[in-house]
């Protein structure tokens, strides 16, 4: 496995999303370097623990990104400079990711959600745009049922949803179903030693400077990599990603995550908030599966999306040809364009 390159997980069974490889820089050189490799904004929530929070320019409402697991602000260097000249644009680093610090408890979607209310509470006055991609997509739209009056719109990126195990298990057959568990355990137990690497401080030496911890293959990005490989041998980071995993991902015997059983408790309306749902459409899935299950995931993923466009009187679920899981990455147009027509409706 990989787990910074192309590992395409986010369509569920693992949400752990290898940061895309191969994609161009975005702007100046150092750009990456200069605003997403260092601490900007470190907020104070919940306590005296803090977010980084990394804004680009002015006006409102603001929007505001939201990473998927393993991933970071950076992911978004081909998006967030854009909508920055429309609005102000803000990406932030969830506790124990990049310049954050470290959750006590688990990192499932009731702490990502509260974390993120603290966070906008002091920060940003008035509604905002939320865009998640990925696990940040089930965060997001988590926050948006239980805060519905926080937000002016909602842009989700092949975003993760809540029962997708189940769904994707029962889409793809008892056969593969148990083919993807136990690729799903080998990525967790990789992600456990990990943790122990980075906690013995051994992800930082030459030894381990070919690990699939790290960054390897490096993306084609010399800022990415640095910044990739600076975050991942610390043990905070190491074991958000572990802990994300796991609830998002590790069902008990109902098929439900922890992550599921949390987001039973919220609201399942969006009344008429401007939702956009983004579904990568290059025919890419999970791995180990025959061309029949491929298609049956893919319908299940799909399904998954336009169920949570149907949350909104005002909800679009759309396919984005010739783009991964990374559609920000892939096609960043499509997402800008959807951002500013959501930033249009608001300021009408």
């Amino acid at each position: 496995m990989r787990r910074r390159s192309h590992l395409f997980a986010g369509v569920v069974l693992t949400v752990l999303l290898g940061l895309s490889t191969g994609h161009a820089r975005a702007g100046a050189q150092g750009f990456v370097a200069e605003t997403y490799g260092q601490p900007h904004q470190l907020v104070a929530v919940r306590g005296t623990r803090r977010l980084n929070l990394v804004c680009l320019g002015q006006g409102t409402p603001t929007v505001v990104f939201l990473s998927g697991l393993g991933s970071g602000t950076f992911d978004w260097r081909r998006v967030q400079p854009a909508v920055g000249r429309l609005t102000r644009a803000c990406a932030y680093d969830r506790a124990g990711y990049g310049f954050s610090d470290p959750l006590d408890g688990p990192a499932d979607a009731d702490n990502a959600r509260s974390d993120l209310h603290a966070l906008l509470r002091a920060t940003m006055p008035g509604r905002v745009i939320l865009v998640g991609h990925s696990l940040g997509g089930l965060y997001a739209t988590l926050y948006a049922e239980a805060y519905p009056k926080d937000l002016a719109g909602l842009v989700l990126v092949d975003p993760a949803f809540p029962g997708q195990t189940r769904a994707i298990a029962r889409a793809v057959g008892p056969s593969a179903a148990r083919k993807l568990a136990g690729w799903q355990a080998a990525q967790i137990a990789m992600q456990e030693e990990c943790v122990v690497l980075a906690r013995r401080g051994l992800l930082s030496t030459p030894a381990e400077a070919g690990s699939a911890c790290l960054d390897n293959p490096a993306n084609a990005d010399s800022d990415v990599h640095r910044d990739i490989n600076r975050e991942a041998i610390t043990a905070a980071y190491e074991s958000a990603v572990e802990s994300e995993l796991r609830n998002a991902n590790l069902a008990d015997a109902s098929g439900r995550t922890r992550d599921d059983l949390e987001a039973a408790r919220t609201r399942a309306s969006l009344g008429s908030l401007p939702v956009v749902v983004l579904t990568h459409g290059d025919g890419s899935g999970l791995p180990g599966l025959d061309a029949g299950q491929l298609a049956r995931e893919a319908a299940a993923w799909k399904a998954g999306h336009d169920a949570i466009a149907r949350l909104s009187s005002d909800g679009a679920s759309i396919v984005v040809p010739q783009a991964g899981h990374f559609i920000q990455l892939d096609q960043p147009g499509i997402v800008i364009e959807q951002i500013a027509r959501i930033l249009a409706k608001a300021r009408r």
